[in-house]
């Protein structure tokens, strides 16, 4: 039987098992999906272990290791080199990393016309971060604006750009488009919000609670949820390792709520 692993520092909160096993079910195939709960400091020795058994078909891979699994990986492909991490990895003939989390960013955005205008609020520079700006950069957004607790870098820039302070984030809010929270906490304060119409898509990629801290302020605005996301990237995933597009049905999204505070 073949096995699947979600990776990460807390990777039994993640609702990824849930997800995978039910397509195995499914689908009728035999393989079981776990999590693997690793440290900094056992990272690299537990994933190599893992990866040289044979019956470890793919792994997952989440915070806070998206960008150290990629010494333990033959070749990684070439968006996951932009992004600079890898959340799905596959253990066949080589031992290989992608990243689905753009695409699955990608898949929950409406169809929007006329993107090079719009602007678009990132909160937080992390992993997750990086593969969202990259497919809003790839789809065509011009104006995107990147706010962070301490100041980085921004990548895919032809000039030297630099994240923003959150103090300076009511200087911005005026006609923004889409704010996207990727950060575990809440960075919009009520001094905000009055700045911000109902017309502003708001997302968060957090997916438990549904609706966090962050998207219960805005009761009447239009929601991307981070579920949405968790899902969407799952499946080019699925379909990596079994050469199956999965669909979602209304008794898998049950069981996936039933699991969601």
């Amino acid at each position: 039987m073949k096995k699947l692993y979600v990776v990460g520092n807390k990777a039994s909160k993640s609702l990824s098992p849930t997800i995978f096993n039910y397509w195995f079910k499914k689908y009728n195939i035999k393989a079981r999906y776990g999590y693997l709960e690793l440290t900094e400091k056992n990272f690299h020795n537990k994933i190599k272990d893992v990866l040289e058994k044979k019956d470890t078909l793919g792994l997952n891979v989440t915070i806070p290791f998206k960008n150290k699994i990629i010494k333990h990986l033959g070749k990684i492909d070439a968006h996951a080199k932009k992004i600079g991490a890898v959340n799905c990895v596959t253990n066949k003939k080589t031992i290989s990393g992608t990243n689905t989390d753009w695409t699955g960013y990608y898949k929950t955005l409406p169809n929007i016309k006329k993107t090079k205008n719009r602007k678009v609020i990132i909160l937080g520079y992390g992993g997750a971060s990086h593969a969202i700006h990259y497919v809003l950069k790839k789809r065509g957004f011009k104006d995107i604006l990147i706010f962070n607790r301490s100041k980085k870098k921004i990548k895919y820039s032809k000039n030297t750009e630099y994240t923003k302070k959150y103090s300076d984030l009511q200087t911005h809010l005026e006609g923004v488009f889409l704010i996207i929270n990727t950060t575990p906490i809440n960075p919009v304060l009520k001094k905000h919000l009055k700045l911000i119409t109902k017309s502003t898509i708001v997302s968060d990629i957090v997916y438990s609670p549904k609706k966090t801290s962050f998207l219960k302020q805005f009761p009447k605005n239009k929601k991307i949820y981070g579920i949405s996301m968790l899902i969407e990237q799952a499946k080019p995933c699925f379909k990596m390792w079994f050469g199956k597009n999965p669909s979602v049905d209304a008794k898998m999204l049950k069981a996936i709520y039933k699991k969601i505070k």
